[in-house]
């Protein structure tokens, strides 16, 4: 995409935008801007006939944007039309009038969901919504965040500040008479000429086209520098820069997916900005860059310094890992979390730092290894929680917020000031001082295990049962906390190895299935790293047979000293509970079915009692088309759109879809095609590419569609995929099933356990009793979150049940129906607080659908986290014309 463009072609785009919504009853000045102090720019455009106004010789100035307009606007004047993305809000189908232009946007990098899956196209656009997607589409640097010449700049969002900052540093977006920025207000159309107005003057100013390289490949002489004047901008996955001096900006575009982008002897004079990328992606060897920006939309980001490569400042909008491989120079120099970097989010530091700054609340750091000379917590940056690795360092580290240190790196000098009051250390600074020091908690070890064991659906506990759930707040987010976390069963007394009493690590682990299988090696984020065991690599997975009919496997597992606790656990996806193996010698052995997923967890306890490392593997069968895919209906008043989904595949894989007539809105048959972020697809099954509207409509609850999955040259799966979308019974007797919310008072007692950053929002207690074990084997929570109040629940169908497209879903997907454990679902981080729809589906013991249960649940202050706020709804909107 071109950041800029003339100024006629965009004067001419916004016309055609706003045309549909007006007609040519005059090419005087409407009647109503006279007075208006936006007039003479009105004025201008109509008398130069760029924009016409209603029949009633009116222009209506005052009248508000919606989101939908304010993207179709964007698009049309930044000639944007690339839709090709899988992406899906609760609130828009592919028959809204605003569907294309929203996608588009997103595409484009400037147009997020605000929320809980909601785009909100019929909402209002907020006047600082409407400065981050100008400086977006802009490609503006919004890295200064000094709104302080407004006198509401209190109430400017974090999010926004950096937009609206550079915007009025460029005239673009100005206060009031007043002085205030009004940043919640809905835009006017009078204010959103003037804007463009503006932006148009900005853009003619700085009519250089970019560089553009949108093709993988390798650019630049091998032995030859080349400069290069203006802005680049790499759009394409696979793509090696070298020997290049860039006077302007680069941009790591949003097109490059989870690709890979080198840097290779280049010189970047302006700021980088990193807004694609996956975990493997963005290599810079032996070049100088002044400054990156990391900006990723979804997703998290590794860079990658090598050799003689010097970066001054990174500026960390989103989770990213950054990391130093045999540096030559000075490397990463400064680091800066900024305070847009959203809640939750993961930053991992591996190498030398000099200076590393937190700004935002609530994120978590991990330094495995390498050292950071000064790390300072700001004040704004409550909840921070840092991991320090074993063979990492902090020299100097100053708390302003508080924070909590887990982890036995050494932290030489510790500053604790009074906001930090309460911070904790699980391995004691050398030096403690600052006014906060008294009230810090300095704890001989961690001993956050037991109680999390039976809360795992608060998600991605460190601590506390074998799998502490690290998906919370997703459909099946942490369901299985395990009702044995924390125990202590005994530990195998075999094997070789130190007597090193803080030891924790295994020294060996194995599978095997008449025969030694293979392990294989993941990451944090279910990437495959390798093969075979190694004593820091905490997560493995195992492929079975595809003809296996079920047997007996044997885990070997022994630690490095032979005096540790080795506990281990298996839990099986057709029984939903944990179960602990007994050891023989440092073997245990189990019983897996035909298709059956499962899980071992191992934990292993020093000989001290302070550390535990916990090991994880995972076992599933190799899926076929039918179980690798689900179709998902939703609806939105009388229309209806299907959507194609699986979590079993991977980055890049190229998914088409052939869909006959009889199963076409316009009895013409069609291909749909899509393309996979990381594991997952979610893919419309419509087509535009002919020009004319073609979706999936099914004329029967039950049919065929053929699917092909191509990863490269590679096809590794294809075949006909027979759908059935029946409706499944509804259980509308709610005897034995009981759904309690969580009182406030419940959430901050278990916040007191919780080693996430986020905070509690919500959660339930769902217990069943013998009336419903009479029935069912185990069940399945999801839930809608209510975004209007006139949404329906939805109705499920057999495609709506499955939990085989996907390996978590099938792991942990279902769990006990069991009146002695009830069932706890907690939700991280999710703020407005929305209405929901829980529903539980129930299976028998062979895991076939007996029916699901549905109900309504309402909130109220008393049963919401203490930072949370109850969101507000709107009255019914009106049918869009």
């Amino acid at each position: 995409m071109k950041r800029t463009k003339y100024a006629l072609s965009l004067l001419l785009a916004f016309m055609l935008a706003f045309g549909a919504m007006m007609s040519s009853a005059f090419a005087a000045a409407p009647k109503d801007v006279e007075n208006h102090w936006a007039s003479d720019t009105v004025t201008k455009w109509v008398e130069q006939g760029l924009i016409k106004g209603y029949p009633d010789g009116t222009f209506k100035p005052n009248d508000p944007v919606k989101r939908g307009e304010f993207a179709a606007l964007l698009n049309r004047a930044f000639n944007l039309s690339d839709a090709d993305t899988n992406v899906t809000f609760k609130d828009l189908t592919d028959k809204h009038w605003a569907y294309q232009d929203i996608v588009i946007g997103y595409k484009a990098g400037y147009l997020q969901g605000t929320g809980d899956g909601i785009v909100a196209p019929n909402s209002n656009t907020s006047r600082q919504e409407a400065a981050v997607m100008i400086a977006k589409a802009l490609h503006l640097d919004t890295t200064g965040t000094d709104v302080s010449q407004f006198k509401d700049a209190n109430e400017i969002a974090s999010w926004s500040k950096g937009a609206i900052a550079a915007l009025a540093a460029a005239k673009v977006f100005n206060g009031d008479n007043n002085g205030k920025m009004n940043p919640t207000k809905p835009i006017t159309r009078a204010e959103t000429v003037a804007a463009i107005d503006a932006a148009l003057g900005l853009s003619s100013s700085a009519n250089t086209q970019d560089k553009v390289f949108d093709k993988a490949g390798t650019y630049g002489s091998a032995d030859k520098t080349q400069t290069i004047e203006g802005n680049v901008v790499i759009s394409a996955a696979d793509v090696t820069l070298q020997n290049m001096v860039i006077k302007g900006n680069l941009t790591i575009a949003k097109e490059v997916g989870e690709g890979d982008v080198t840097l290779n002897k280049v010189t970047v004079e302006g700021t980088t900005q990193v807004n694609g990328g996956g975990e493997h992606s963005i290599h810079i060897e032996d070049s100088v860059l002044l400054r990156i920006i990391v900006d990723k939309a979804s997703g998290k980001v590794r860079i990658v310094a090598i050799g003689a490569t010097t970066v001054n400042d990174v500026i960390v909008n989103s989770p990213v890992k950054i990391e130093e491989s045999n540096v030559t120079d000075s490397g990463f120099s400064n680091i800066e979390l900024s305070d847009v970097l959203p809640a939750g989010s993961n930053v991992d530091l591996i190498g030398q730092f000099e200076d590393v700054r937190v700004l935002t609340a609530n994120i978590q750091i991990s330094l495995p290894s390498g050292s950071i000379d000064n790390l300072s917590v700001g004040q704004n940056a409550e909840g921070t929680a840092i991991d320090v690795g074993k063979e990492a360092k902090i020299a100097e580290l100053v708390l302003n917020a508080v924070s909590k240190l887990v982890g036995q790196g050494q932290v030489d000098k510790a500053t604790v000031n009074d906001g930090a009051k309460g911070s904790s250390f699980e391995t004691k600074p050398s030096t403690v001082d600052g006014s906060g020091k008294e009230q810090d908690t300095i704890p001989a070890g961690t001993s956050s295990g037991s109680n999390s064991g039976n809360n795992g659906s608060t998600g991605g506990s460190d601590n506390g049962g074998s799998n502490g759930g690290d998906n919370g707040g997703s459909d099946n987010g942490g369901n299985n906390g395990g009702n044995n976390g924390g125990t202590d069963n005994g530990g195998t007394d075999n094997g070789s190895g130190t007597g090193d009493e803080t030891e924790a690590h295994l020294s060996s682990l194995s599978a095997a299935l008449d025969g030694e299988l293979s392990l294989t090696q993941k990451d944090s984020s279910g990437n495959s790293v390798g093969t075979g065991f190694e004593a820091d690599t905490f997560q493995y997975e195992v492929a079975l047979p595809v003809d296996f009919k079920g047997g007996d496997f044997k885990l070997n597992a022994l630690a490095v000293n032979p005096n540790a606790t080795v506990n281990v656990t298996l839990f099986r996806s057709s029984e939903g509970v944990y179960t602990n193996l007994k050891a023989d010698k440092g073997d245990y052995t189990f019983h897996l079915n035909a298709k059956e997923d499962a899980e071992v967890a191992i934990s292993v306890r020093s000989l001290d009692g302070i550390r535990t490392k916990y090991y994880n593997v995972e076992f599933f069968y190799q899926r076929n088309i039918q179980e690798a895919f689900r179709i998902i209906k939703s609806v939105n008043g009388d229309n209806a759109s299907y959507s194609l989904n699986s979590n079993l595949l991977q980055a890049g894989d190229v998914v088409t879809v052939d869909v006959s007539g009889a199963d076409s809105s316009s009895s013409s048959a069609f291909t749909a095609k899509g393309t996979a972020y990381g594991k997952s697809i979610d893919m419309q099954l419509s087509d535009y590419s002919d020009g004319n509207y073609n979706s999936f409509k099914p004329t029967d609850l039950k049919g065929t569609i053929n699917i092909t999955v191509m990863r490269g040259e590679e096809e590794v799966m294809s075949g006909d995929y027979h759908y059935d979308l029946t409706p499944v019974t509804t259980i509308t007797d709610r005897t034995g099933i009981v759904i309690n919310r969580m009182t406030t008072e419940e959430l901050r007692k278990l916040d007191a356990y919780n080693n996430e950053v986020n905070r509690t929002s919500f959660g339930f207690v769902i217990t069943t009793d013998a009336s419903v074990q009479a029935y069912a084997s185990t069940m399945k929570f999801s839930y809608d979150v209510i975004s209007n109040a006139s949404q329906a629940p939805r109705v499920m169908t057999m495609e709506d049940t499955k939990i085989s497209y996907g390996k978590y879903e099938s792991l942990h997907g279902l769990f006990k129906v069991n009146n002695s454990y009830p069932y706890q679902h907690t939700f991280l981080g999710f703020n407005p607080v929305h209405d929901m729809y829980i529903y539980l589906t129930f299976y028998d013991a062979n895991q076939n659908v007996v029916g699901y249960y549905t109900e309504k649940v309402t909130f109220d202050k008393e049963h919401i986290g203490e930072n949370s706020q109850l969101a507000e709804y709107a009255p019914v909107p009106d049918a869009v014309q």
